[in-house]
């Protein structure tokens, strides 16, 4: 994938709206020091941290200045993270960061599981006994940061498979349960439709949909959203290169929204959006935001 060259210097500015005004304007939420993410997300516009790695793999943006940035320069509060931004996953790190996000008037949604924990399939009993631990662990800190939903790569079910994979996210929906998290599936890069529902399906309990726009073969993107969005939690809203009237050649994004909505989504839209260049970076994410907003203002 091409990306724009990378500038270090960020924009920093004040949002001059006041107080409510902004909010309505901007699609956040009135916020207190300490914030807690609104019941319903209905309408909520986020970002999911998988389109800043290259700011975090070049150290221009952390975990803990991740939230300024979501607030301050993408006039966002909702942030849907990955793993690789967690330097630990011990509850007292993991309640640092809320602490953060929320002093910024942020919060996390999701913990997406993209990091290597171990094989909850294994042959031996006792790595797929450790692999479990430490899932549990993760949806532990994901409850720590403040997080609805868990994340973690769901494999192919299918009809042939013996129960220990279907079998393992079971028991991972259990757990999470009571501590008041949800499993989500999202879709990876896939020729078949019918992956999401029929893994949602399988798992069964506390578990739900969270599509990805951009993770399908060309062929069948817009029959996999068909299938996937009815009782979707979430929303990766994935937008790849923009060109230079910000048209997005790749595939139409207007008819992935239309999808959702017509299934009787409303969000929330967590976009996830590449670029080296920090300052277009927000530029395009922000035009991405508004977007959004109005396909929904005029539905």
């Amino acid at each position: 994938m091409h990306h724009k060259t990378h500038s270090g210097n960020r924009r920093q500015f004040l949002i001059l709206a006041g107080g409510v005004a902004a909010g309505s304007i901007l699609g956040m939420q009135p916020v207190s020091a300490a914030s807690e993410q609104p019941k319903s997300l209905a309408g909520v516009i986020g970002i999911t941290t998988g389109g800043l790695d290259h700011q975090r793999l070049n150290g221009i943006l952390n975990v803990f200045t991740l939230p300024e940035f979501v607030r301050d320069e993408l006039e966002m509060q909702l942030i849907d993270l990955n793993t690789r931004w967690m330097e630990s996953f011990d509850l007292a790190y993991a309640r640092r960061v809320r602490k953060t996000a929320e002093e910024k008037g942020c919060y996390f949604t999701n913990l997406k599981v993209n990091h290597k924990f171990g094989d909850l399939y294994s042959k031996d009993a006792n790595e797929r006994s450790e692999a479990m631990t430490k899932a549990q662990e993760l949806i532990v800190c994901a409850k720590s940061l403040g997080c609805r939903w868990v994340r973690f790569p769901v494999p192919k079910f299918a009809a042939g498979d013996d129960n220990s994979k279907l079998n393992a996210h079971r028991a991972l929906a259990a757990f999470a349960k009571p501590h008041g998290i949800q499993l989500l599936v999202e879709n990876g890069t896939t020729t078949d439709p019918d992956s999401v529902a029929r893994a949602v399906k399988a798992i069964g309990d506390n578990v739900a949909a969270g599509p990805d726009t951009g993770n399908w073969s060309d062929d069948v993107r817009y029959e996999g959203l068909s299938k996937s969005f009815p009782g979707a939690a979430t929303c990766d809203f994935k937008v790849y290169d923009l060109d230079e009237n910000r048209h997005h050649a790749r595939y139409d994004i207007k008819r992935c929204f239309n999808i959702a909505w017509q299934a009787g989504f409303r969000g929330p839209w967590a976009i996830e959006h590449w670029n080296e260049d920090t300052r277009a970076f927000a530029r395009e994410t922000k035009f991405l935001r508004d977007q959004l907003k109005q396909w929904m203002a005029a539905e």
